[in-house]
């Protein structure tokens, strides 16, 4: 009997510890969305922001080393502390974000979005046409996107990588965007045929397309100047699924709305060597990347291991050597 109690006791606590994670979850969902005023709310992400800038110092050390092997020289080592606050502060923000936009109403998003480029959704979006990649990165403020297809009436598959709790995967992960979304939620293990039938079928796939790769099976791709390893799915996505690219992004403004872009076409080479096209068309959604962020840096998700290197850290000595001469960036 004490053998069976064992056994049954471990998984009952695991139950119960992710619940409790995800009541403290919805907990801090109805203290967020309490705030009436989207402009505090944000001031309080920003604030939250600054604090994790301070007390998570190795993250902070992450994001400041990705901004060096970034820009090197092209940034001054106060102009790259200056983003990097910036940018925990916009993570900040974002968190706001994720918890508050799935209660916005459609008036609510009428007020608050802003669509530009839909001329270059619209020229792909063709009755029993091919499918549509959304190419995404975790780049400005990418969950606003998920609302997006709830204002625009586009239904999409989004393929998301889960948190490690049951219960904020179902009612939060993939929810995104709101129940009325629109989107289709796919967890990102074991969905690589579904993802290409649903493209050659002529739907509508979005990918959060800047995420690293491995190196059992590695594509590697320039950026900033720098080799990394990509995540070849997102473009073997394109290829096989016969689709046309389009990326998007969404980025706050100054009066308080959300500018929701969509860009021009990325081209997909298919060839008989797939190998192949996996790196050209990696690169290419890397150059898009790349672009954004060499616009809005601050907007960018440094904290993250990007780049590939040997070490986790690097000693002063060698992160000064890459220290900038020329000005780019103002405070």
């Amino acid at each position: 009997m004490g053998e069976r109690f064992g056994n049954d006791s471990g998984p009952r606590v695991k139950v119960f510890l992710e619940y409790l994670v995800y009541l403290i979850f919805r907990g801090l969902e109805e203290a967020i969305c309490r705030i009436s005023d989207d402009r505090k709310a944000l001031a309080l992400g920003a604030f939250l922001g600054r604090v994790m800038f301070v007390a998570a110092w190795g993250r902070r050390e992450v994001a400041v080393e990705n901004l060096t092997l970034a820009f090197g020289r092209e940034i001054t080592p106060r102009q790259t502390w200056i983003i990097a606050r910036k940018n925990f502060e916009h993570l900040g923000m974002l968190s706001m974000e994720f918890f508050r936009l799935r209660r916005w109403s459609h008036e609510d998003l009428a007020r608050r979005l802003v669509l530009r480029g839909q001329e270059h959704l619209n020229k792909v979006l063709t009755p029993g046409g091919p499918g549509i990649l959304l190419v995404l990165a975790h780049f400005g403020s990418f969950e606003v996107l998920a609302a997006l297809h709830r204002y625009v009436g586009l239904k999409s598959h989004l393929v998301v990588t889960g948190a490690p709790n049951r219960f904020v995967n179902k009612r939060m992960f993939f929810q995104r965007g709101g129940s009325d979304s629109g989107l289709n939620i796919l967890p990102h293990r074991g969905i690589v045929h579904r993802v290409i039938a649903a493209l050659k079928a002529g739907e509508s796939v979005a990918v959060l397309a800047d995420q690293r790769g491995d190196d059992t099976r590695p594509v590697w791709v320039d950026f900033f100047d720098r080799k990394v390893l990509a995540n070849g799915v997102f473009a073997r996505f394109a290829v096989e699924g016969a689709a046309r690219a389009i990326p998007a992004r969404a980025m706050r403004t100054s009066d308080g709305r959300y500018l929701c872009e969509f860009g021009p076409e990325i081209p997909i080479d298919r060839s008989d060597n797939v190998e192949r096209d996996i790196e050209v068309n990696s690169q290419r959604f890397h150059q898009v990347f790349e672009s954004w962020l060499r616009e809005y840096p601050e907007l960018g998700f440094w904290m993250h291991r990007k780049f590939n290197r040997k070490s986790k850290r690097r000693s002063a000595p060698a992160l000064a050597a890459l220290q900038p001469v020329r000005v780019k960036y103002e405070s």
